[in-house]
């Protein structure tokens, strides 16, 4: 495994959000609400077009902690995030991480989802033991 320091950042990782992802993600997921899925339903709200599912952008992020730490995310990582803004579909997003800290083999990380145009859509941290 890698040797981690304090202010080691992650190989960014990206991805584009597709309405295809999001239909896909509310079935295999259950989470049929309109907002996500209905674009007629969406217009009519806040946010006036659909967005991707809060967990679904989570998922990503699991993912991507897992590609940088393995098993060890899988069996000893944890983390904690806040959404900020939503995220709309064909939007490109990408996850970066910073580590923050090193105490007894666990690492914490900053965490974060940054859109195209820079914005922090997610914002968070996560830990990991080594």
């Amino acid at each position: 495994m890698k040797k981690y320091t304090q202010g080691y950042m992650l190989k960014p990782q990206s991805m584009k959000v597709t309405q295809n992802d999001v239909i896909m993600y509310s079935e295999a997921s259950g989470d049929k609400n309109p907002i996500h899925i209905n674009q007629n339903f969406a217009s009519k709200s806040m946010f006036k077009e659909t967005i991707a599912h809060g967990m679904m952008i989570g998922a990503f992020l699991s993912e991507f902690l897992f590609n940088e730490f393995g098993d060890a995310w899988l069996e000893e990582g944890s983390i904690d995030i806040k959404f900020k803004l939503p995220i709309f579909m064909n939007e490109s997003i990408t996850a970066t991480s910073t580590v923050s800290n090193i105490e007894n083999n666990m690492i914490k990380l900053n965490i974060a989802v940054i859109k195209k145009d820079g914005t922090e859509a997610v914002k968070g941290y996560a830990t990991v033991k080594i």
